[in-house]
């Protein structure tokens, strides 16, 4: 059985790679102690084969775009224009209250993609890059999401935190990428293709949610999920799933959200982690 890398692990491997050690000899290193090939070489910033993915994760090995599942029926479906779905309890009291912790404990200016000026009062909440932490909650609440929506994790980008405070926004945006935005963000991943929200607490006046083009607003209750498919059957960008985070005039709001993309991710993580790091 292998092994999930530790923080302990990530930061020998920062240490070393900082010292310009040898990627591979590194991962001979780790892989002798039992971690996880996929794992290691993401980390090290190794290409993955197919092979790795099969042996180590399990993870299918095609483009999924759309999920099914069980727990999903069409009552749930809100709106026939566009693929979104209201999930109730999807984490009990004690999971949110805990995520919050997470989430406050570690924040900075929300940012946005825009193609065009840029005005800073678009968006005026606080993110905290929750996936970073790696903390077994974080890495607990993010499988029952991919296990949820059966969408593999190395379709997902990282769990991300956002805290409202009072008169804090989003305006309407969409969270699936322009043409000019897609040249820049692809990565090799696509487009982006389902958004799982959840809200993690109650909000005493403000902060919904709303899809302007479907008429639809829904309110924020904690544990309470929102599941939308930023794409059309035929992979087309759905203008319909345009939405907004409404002012909270009352109290604060917290959520987390995951966005997946319509390819396995393959780049280094530790980079990422590393700018973050290093930023502190």
């Amino acid at each position: 059985m292998q092994k999930d890398l530790t923080q302990e692990k990530l930061d020998w491997i920062f240490k070393n790679i900082k010292k310009d050690s040898n990627e591979n000899e590194l991962l001979e290193s780790l892989l002798a102690e039992g971690y996880d090939i996929s794992q290691c070489k993401i980390a090290l910033g190794l290409d993955l084969s197919i092979d790795d993915l099969v042996e180590a994760k399990e993870v299918p090995v095609i483009e999924q775009k759309y999920y099914s599942n069980k727990d999903i029926s069409v009552d749930n479906i809100k709106d026939v224009p566009a693929e979104i779905y209201e999930i109730e309890n999807f984490l009990s009291k004690k999971e949110c209250q805990s995520l919050i912790d997470e989430i406050i404990s570690q924040l900075r200016p929300s940012t946005i993609v825009s193609s065009g000026e840029y005005d800073p009062t678009f968006r005026t909440s606080s993110t905290c890059d929750l996936g970073y932490k790696n903390t077994s909650l974080i890495n607990a609440i993010d499988k029952k999401i991919c296990d949820f929506i059966g969408i593999d994790s190395s379709y997902g980008e990282i769990l991300q935190g956002q805290h409202y405070l009072k008169g804090q926004e989003f305006k309407e945006h969409t969270d699936y990428f322009d043409a000019e935005q897609l040249v820049e963000h692809d990565k090799g991943r696509g487009q982006r293709t389902y958004t799982f929200m959840i809200y993690l607490n109650n909000v005493l006046e403000g902060g919904e949610t709303e899809f302007p083009n479907l008429n639809k607003i829904f309110s924020p209750e904690a544990g309470k999920a929102l599941i939308w498919n930023n794409l059309n059957e035929d992979s087309t960008a759905n203008g319909n799933t345009t939405h907004q985070a409404h002012p909270v005039q009352k109290g604060n709001k917290t959520i987390v959200t995951k966005w997946f993309r319509e390819k396995i991710k393959n780049y280094n993580y530790l980079s990422c982690w590393k700018t973050e790091r290093e930023s502190k």
